[in-house]
């Protein structure tokens, strides 16, 4: 058994208080009398006493120490620790491609179809069985991560919904193998509406194939991307990839067209399950680029069109500051297109903050830097709204759908060494303990800035598997070049804010139509989607062309930023069984206790014994 807060024993100290109340209790009034012969069997009895007589006389006494002690107990917080066998681990694959958006006979997407299917499928698992759940799409992400919860599951299974992308299975299928391995005893469970062209595809080994849906005619663009030629870099070449999800051959036409211009077309013959690629030469320089199929009797029109820009990504410069940098240097410098360096606190120059990203590690800078901000255990800093720092003395509690704890599972990231933080105006709470933050994120004075209150520099910390994805999610959150943040969704109708680069002066924004909004800081930039395709989110300083995003949307759909090159977070093999800590609380049982022990000495003090 360990203690949570171990100097609430002090509060055991409040027995003397009692047993002070008690010896100065108002004494019975001495009288004078003719004659004790009406008393004598009392004082004999008195005399006679047992030490049964003793208790019941002091009965209240006694409960009202015990009450003391066990609340003592209570407030120091007792844990169980248990070692606990967890059975083979399941992971399950969700197709999310564009063809899961296809409605079937009952009017039922199959998305739809596969979220009851997998639902289904995690009910009927034992209770010991820890599961992963990762999404198929453009990029294979985990969203949870050997978790035995079963209703966190369910929960972000409800919230699946398909992309306009062609999923990735077999990079889904290798992350899945890596968290719950077949060969092992694992359980890999795939939910899609294409089944495997052969039983024998080595994609599949091992994994068990739920199929929803009914077979129908589509013709869909599987890939879509613009490059410029090698050999002559005023020329673009296009490549399209075309498969045909029906169950017959199919005729289909295929237009690539470079911003308004004139499209440029192809006619193809696809047999039942063929995938064909085709190349277009010679397409002009234009702003972006689009790419359609139009096949007779094709039941889903959302995979037909996609679209594609020659924006090339920015590199992304970032600096921790501090005097234990180098870990948090190693992990971010695996993130794609990101450059980190290290700087001691000594040397930092206020004046020649350039960077895109700082990390400021037990740093307090005397003015931010033009740049998106992570604070790692900071002191107070009344210019954010952070108070002193205070010891975090319980297990924190996550916040759904946080950006920055994407496939990390919080008991991982409890130490001895956490602070918390009062939350800011501000920011949202991402990690809870009470009414305090160990970690939120936020934007302040137009800069993304995350506030963190755990160990990061520890050497048992730098070596978990959650290190590197936890500061890839922060990247992908804060990164200033990307003005809508990750996990941000686009609806109709309703305009979404971009947070440009803090140096950014300008912010232009252009529909699929070509069309383009001026935004001059610091006046709040939008983005407005009205028709489906790529809209264009340019940032200047000055003159000068800062940053080049794209975002595809597309009705029904997730929104896809493309800022470059994205690639799946990092996973680690995992054991088919294991053992671990199980952690219970006992304090609930002692409350109950208490407070059973307070109402028993009511009911000795007013309805057995009387007021005395």
């Amino acid at each position: 058994m360990t203690w949570a807060a171990p100097l609430a024993f002090a509060w055991a100290g409040l027995t003397l208080a009692v047993l002070a109340f008690f010896l100065l209790r108002p004494r019975r009034q001495r009288l004078v009398v003719a004659s004790l012969f009406v008393w004598r069997r009392t004082i004999r009895a008195r005399a006679d006493d047992t030490w049964l007589a003793w208790l019941r006389r002091h009965s209240v006494l006694l409960l009202q120490l015990l009450a003391v002690v066990v609340f003592a107990l209570v407030l120091a917080r007792p844990e169980r620790l248990a070692t606990v066998e967890l059975g083979p681990p399941v992971a399950l694959v969700m197709d999310v491609s564009a063809s899961m958006a296809m409605a079937d006979g009952d009017g039922r997407q199959r998305i739809e179809l596969a979220r009851a299917e997998a639902a289904a499928f995690v009910n009927s698992l034992e209770d010991e069985r820890r599961v992963s759940l990762i999404t198929a799409g453009a990029v294979p992400r985990t969203l949870a991560a050997q978790t035995s919860d079963r209703g966190e599951v369910t929960r972000l299974l409800s919230g699946i919904r398909a992309e306009a992308s062609h999923g990735r299975l077999d990079a889904a299928l290798d992350m899945a193998r890596s968290l719950a391995n077949p060969a092992a005893g694992g359980i890999v469970a795939l939910f899609t509406d294409q089944p495997p062209a052969e039983a024998s595809d080595p994609v599949y080994a091992g994994v068990r194939t739920v199929v929803v849906g009914e077979p129908a005619p589509n013709v869909a663009l599987a890939s879509f991307q613009v490059r410029r030629r090698l050999d002559d870099r005023d020329a673009v070449q296009g490549v399209v990839a075309v498969r045909n999800d029906g169950t017959a051959g199919a005729v289909a036409e295929v237009l690539v067209s470079a911003g308004r211009g004139s499209p440029t077309s192809r006619a193809i013959e696809l047999a039942a399950g063929a995938r064909e690629i085709l190349v277009f030469d010679d397409l002009p320089a234009a702003p972006g680029y689009q790419a359609e199929v139009r096949a007779p009797d094709d039941r889903l029109p959302t995979d037909d069109l996609a679209f594609a820009s020659l924006a090339e990504p920015s590199e992304l410069s970032v600096v921790v500051v501090g005097n234990e940098p180098w870990p948090i240097v190693r992990a971010l410098q695996a993130v794609p297109a990101v450059t980190a360096q290290a700087i001691a606190v000594d040397s930092y120059d206020q004046a020649n903050s350039s960077a895109d990203f700082y990390v400021f590690q037990g740093f307090t800078p005397e003015f931010l830097p033009p740049a998106s901000a992570v604070f790692v255990q900071p002191r107070a800093m009344p210019a954010l709204g952070l108070d002193s720092p205070a010891n975090a003395n319980t297990r924190p509690l996550a916040v759904a759908d946080s950006p920055l704890l994407k496939s990390i599972d919080v008991g991982d990231l409890v130490s001895d060494s956490d602070v918390t933080y009062a939350v800011p105006p501000w920011a949202q709470v991402d990690l809870s303990v009470g009414e305090r933050a160990l970690l939120a994120h936020g934007v302040v004075y137009g800069r993304r800035t995350a506030v963190i209150g755990f160990d990061v520099a520890g050497p048992g910390v730098t070596q978990a598997p959650w290190f590197p994805v936890f500061w890839s999610n922060v990247v992908r959150w804060a990164d200033p070049f990307a003005p809508l943040p990750d996990g941000a969704d686009l609806e109709p109708g309703r305009p979404a804010r971009l947070i440009p680069h803090p140096r950014a002066d300008r912010v232009a924004v252009t529909n699929p139509g070509g069309d383009s909004t001026e935004f001059t800081v610091p006046e709040p930039a939008v983005l407005e989607v009205t028709v489906p395709g790529v809209y264009t989110v340019r940032q200047f300083v000055g003159q000068d062309l800062m940053a080049q995003t794209s975002i595809e949307f597309a009705p029904g759909l997730a929104t896809r930023t493309v800022r470059g090159g994205d690639s799946a977070g990092p996973s680690a093999a995992v054991d088919s069984s294991q053992r671990i800590q199980d952690q219970t609380e006992l304090w609930p049982w002692l409350a109950v206790l208490a407070l059973a022990l307070v109402l028993v000495e009511w009911w000795i003090f007013h309805r057995v014994r009387g007021v005395r």
